[in-house]
């Protein structure tokens, strides 16, 4: 049976420039004059393997499952007990797969500006031991750091990298032309849109095929924090795009690295709902070797971070992790986070939240004060519907609507916010005024997401708060 051994380096940016500390190392075991194949969307795609290749977690057979995957620590290692929450809260992280938008944090954030975040690094890294790879081609394609952002792929028949960003000057967006490199990225194919997410994630609904993008694409888009802002979103990235700074968070998921996992669940037969799906449960069990994925300091490894997988191959299509490890380099400035991150409760029904200045009930403002809004959304069991949002402002100057351009508006009639897909939102920032700027009164704000998309302001989940602005 064969068994393969990646090396998956992570790249860090320092305050100059951008510097790759370590190329991606490919070794083979017990195949003779076997080639390596580069990381994809899914490790071992590529190469002598092909190119649809999907990968699962440690413990899949191939049939239906629920399986446990077991994290532990080196008991040996420098910093074995500062790793604890960190890998402890991205466990959570990947437990609860929720996508979310706004995950990159640097103001706000709590790591120091020249350290990395060793929570933000630990959730690419096993995201890399659960069967995942690099959506952007990164510095296993040896381009050097302004082409590496481009989507993930093969060379093609011409044995180059065919790179043109296209109109839009972006790396890895839809315009991009790349002649006839093979993409290795799977996409969704009813808008090639790697920041929301489907219902159903399968090969009904997502595709590596080009011919199956939508009317005006030309290449698979991956979640590139550039390319986010195309979609009008901010600070928004994959966590497995290669790639950490200094001073920045990055601890939640975002919708490609969700609809990625989702695909490898859904077996060999990679369609949604039959008997050969399985569940993943990540599982922390403390200071040890032997765990399915073990995590430990060893300068003579890695000059930042690394992840050695073992791997068997069960299908010509499919491999299965048997073992991972991450290393990591003391010398670098690591942050340990010590908070430990409040799993997300289960909700079966989106929850959204309105906030002013924090608060989520009633506040009072004098004139001197400023007025912060922001909005927070569970998606639960809706995530990736079809619904409406919408924002109503009940003022003593009448009703104000929220409109898709973050203005309020006065209306009679009901203004949507958004219509669209439902996803994860945390603190979404959608007003900051001065109070001296409004008049003084009550004013009554809601939040609502409707359970479908038809236009129709029926507010079936909702939040509210009122402001009193005082003199």
């Amino acid at each position: 049976m064969k068994r393969i051994r990646y090396l998956l380096e992570s790249f860090i940016l320092t305050k100059l420039k951008l510097t790759f500390l370590s190329q991606l190392t490919f070794c083979s075991l017990a195949i003779s004059g076997a080639s390596p194949s580069f990381a994809g969307t899914f490790n071992f795609a590529g190469g002598e393997h092909g190119v649809d290749v999907i990968t699962h977690p440690p413990g899949y057979r191939g049939a239906g499952a629920n399986l446990t995957v077991t994290l532990g620590i080196s008991p040996s290692s420098i910093h074995a007990e500062e790793m604890v929450i960190p890998i402890q809260n991205i466990i959570s992280t990947w437990n609860n797969s929720l996508p979310t938008i706004n995950n990159t944090v640097k103001e706000g954030s709590n790591v120091p500006a020249d350290h990395f975040d060793f929570e933000s690094v630990v959730l690419h890294e096993v995201g890399h031991c659960l069967g995942l790879g690099h959506p952007n081609l990164a510095s296993e394609s040896g381009l050097d750091a302004e082409n590496r952002n481009f989507t993930q792929s093969t060379k093609g028949v011409d044995n180059q990298f065919n790179l043109d960003r296209g109109p839009d000057g972006i790396s890895g967006s839809g315009d991009d032309l790349r002649g006839d490199d093979i993409n290795l990225h799977w996409f969704r194919k009813h808008n090639n849109n790697p920041f929301n997410i489907a219902t159903t994630v399968d090969v009904t609904t997502y595709s590596r095929e080009l011919s199956d993008l939508p009317p005006g694409n030309t290449f698979a888009i991956n979640a590139d924090r550039k390319v986010a802002a195309l979609f009008g979103l901010q600070n928004t990235e994959a966590i497995m795009q290669q790639g950490a700074r200094p001073g920045e968070a990055q601890r939640t998921l975002a919708a490609d690295d969700v609809a990625t996992l989702r695909l490898a669940m859904n077996g060999l037969d990679r369609l949604a709902g039959t008997a050969d799906d399985y569940s993943l449960k990540l599982e922390f069990v403390g200071f040890t070797d032997t765990a399915d994925i073990v995590f430990m300091f060893d300068d003579n490894r890695t000059s930042f971070s690394m992840s050695e997988i073992m791997a068997e191959q069960i299908t010509p299509a499919h491999f299965v992790i048997t073992q991972g490890r991450t290393y990591f380099n003391s010398n670098n400035p690591w942050f340990f986070n010590n908070i430990p991150s409040p799993s997300p409760p289960l909700h079966s029904t989106p929850v959204p939240t309105i906030f002013v200045n924090n608060a989520t009930d009633s506040i009072t403002l004098s004139q001197n004060d400023h007025l912060t809004l922001t909005v927070s959304l569970n998606p639960g069991a809706y995530g990736g519907n079809q619904v409406d949002q919408w924002i109503q402002a009940i003022t003593p100057m009448g009703t104000f609507w929220l409109n898709n351009k973050l203005e309020f508006i006065p209306s009679d009639q009901p203004l949507r916010v958004y219509e669209g897909e439902l996803f994860a939102m945390d603190h979404i920032p959608i007003a900051s005024i001065a109070a001296n700027t409004l008049p003084v009164g009550t004013y009554n704000l809601t939040y609502a997401v409707d359970d479908n998309l038809d236009g129709i302001a029926n507010g079936t989940f909702s939040s509210s708060v009122i402001i009193t602005i005082t003199p």
